[in-house]
């Protein structure tokens, strides 16, 4: 590391991200060609809740712009407030990117908009409590925006916390479904039933065994406060 990089350990931070003066340097993603197209067309849409993409440095590495403020390491409770503050700014991520995914040749089918694939509270920045930004596009990729939804509402309300009662989750959950707009709650919870799935398969695939028994720990409570009658 050489004078003046700062090593940036806010929320989960990827190995080798610092910071250097206003600017962020990382190691380009394996899709860092389409992250860099992304954060352009992120910037020229006026979006303003992403870092923007300012070049390649003489040792290859991304470089981004700096958003000052605080980058969360783990899930939280959060208040209405700010639950529906992060569901509209995921909200206008995904208008934003509809028009991005109608200039790719080859995308899939579903590819409504740009999924980020990680919408978790822990790749926002907040500043005074308020998010304020989204970071860390490396699994970016066109998508259907309710499979992104979907998991940012698992993971924004934390959903699964034995400490958070249920009647409490399924009002955050309706805060958060009408702060983004377009579906209905049972849309949403089918969405992150599904993801919860997923990522119970993907942990139990590559070994992660304590993230499988989470996602399928946040699965069953998700089934027990989200039932057929509720829904």
């Amino acid at each position: 590391m050489t004078d003046g990089e700062v090593p940036l350990r806010g929320g989960r931070t990827t190995a080798g991200v610092v910071r250097i003066g206003d600017t962020v340097r990382r190691p380009p993603a394996a899709n860092a060609q389409f992250v860099r197209r992304l954060l352009g067309h992120l910037s020229q849409s006026k979006f303003g809740a992403a870092p923007i993409f300012l070049g390649v440095d003489d040792r290859g590495r991304d470089i981004l712009s700096f958003i000052e403020g605080e980058v969360p390491a783990e899930l939280a409770y959060h208040e209405g407030r700010t639950l529906r503050q992060a569901a509209a700014m995921i909200r206008r991520f995904h208008d934003v990117g509809v028009d991005f995914v109608s200039t790719l040749i080859d995308r899939p089918a579903d590819a409504e908009t740009v999924c980020h694939n990680d919408l978790s509270p822990c790749n926002f920045v907040f500043r005074d409590g308020a998010p304020v930004a989204m970071i860390d596009f490396d699994a970016a990729a066109p998508g259907a925006r309710i499979h992104d939804l979907g998991y940012a509402a698992w993971l924004w309300l934390d959903l699964g916390d034995p400490e958070i009662a249920q009647s409490d989750q399924r009002t955050r959950l309706a805060t958060f479904i009408e702060a983004y707009g377009m579906y209905e709650a049972d849309v949403v919870v089918s969405a992150i039933l599904r993801r919860q799935n997923m990522l119970a398969a993907e942990g139990r695939r590559t070994g992660n065994i304590q993230m499988a028994d989470w996602a399928d720990r946040s699965r069953d409570w998700t089934e027990r406060c989200f039932d057929r009658q509720q829904r």
